[in-house]
């Protein structure tokens, strides 16, 4: 019988054990990323400390909210210093930033490179608390501190997840380490085409971003 109906999930599920060949991966200044020799898979970012250094590595744009309905996003990480780290997780309208920055507030400013994105942002030399964050048409949302959960700590693996639908002008339910923290509507453009990606960038400090996997998935329109 024929049938117009797709089948399965779309689906991006990378832990690294095959040189994250599917995912696309830029550098700045002297930053590396590369698998690292460990059990599972994990990838490093590594950030020198010369305040030049950004790394990104992302998926293919091809999850748009309003196609796929509700959107799941998870990565499950750790950074050396916390309080010297500046990473976002989330997504974004470019999986290949030149300067491989998506979103940061470095001293205060925030430079949000994407004209789209939604996420998680730490920005550790002024608070290690992660924050929600949003850019919808180049216009930035204030940022939510998600203050209920536990702050980022140096060596210690936390799971972020977001779930994103079209309602309300764009609805993220933000998780950390499981618990729901904070929902948000009116908070990204459900009609843009975004990339799952994972970017750290420098704050003049040496530090690494462990990745342990990038888990993403949507229903087929």
């Amino acid at each position: 019988m024929a049938t117009d109906t797709p089948l399965g999930l779309l689906e991006l599920f990378s832990d690294f054990l095959d040189d994250n060949a599917t995912l696309t991966e830029t550098v700045a200044s002297s930053a590396t990323q590369d698998v690292m020799t460990l059990h599972g898979g994990w990838m490093r970012q590594t950030l020198a400390g010369d305040d030049g250094d950004a790394t990104l590595i992302a998926g293919e744009r091809a999850f748009e909210i309003d196609e796929g309905g509700t959107t799941s996003f998870e990565v499950r990480l750790k950074t050396s210093d916390s309080s010297k780290s500046a990473i976002f997780v989330g997504f974004t309208d470019n999986n290949a930033e030149s300067g491989g920055v998506v979103y940061e507030n470095e001293d205060g400013t925030i430079n949000s490179v994407a004209t789209d994105l939604v996420g998680f942002l730490l920005e550790g030399e002024q608070d290690e608390t992660w924050n929600g964050v949003g850019t919808q048409n180049d216009t930035n949302n204030t940022a939510q501190a998600l203050t209920g959960s536990t702050d980022a700590a140096d060596a210690t693996i936390q799971t972020l997840r977001m779930e994103l639908n079209a309602n309300d002008s764009g609805t993220a339910r933000y998780y950390v380490d499981g618990a729901l923290e904070s929902t948000k509507t009116s908070w990204f453009r459900s009609s843009i085409v975004y990339a799952p990606c994972v970017s750290s960038d420098d704050r003049g400090t040496a530090y690494t971003t462990d990745i342990d996997y990038i888990y993403t998935s949507s229903g087929r329109s």
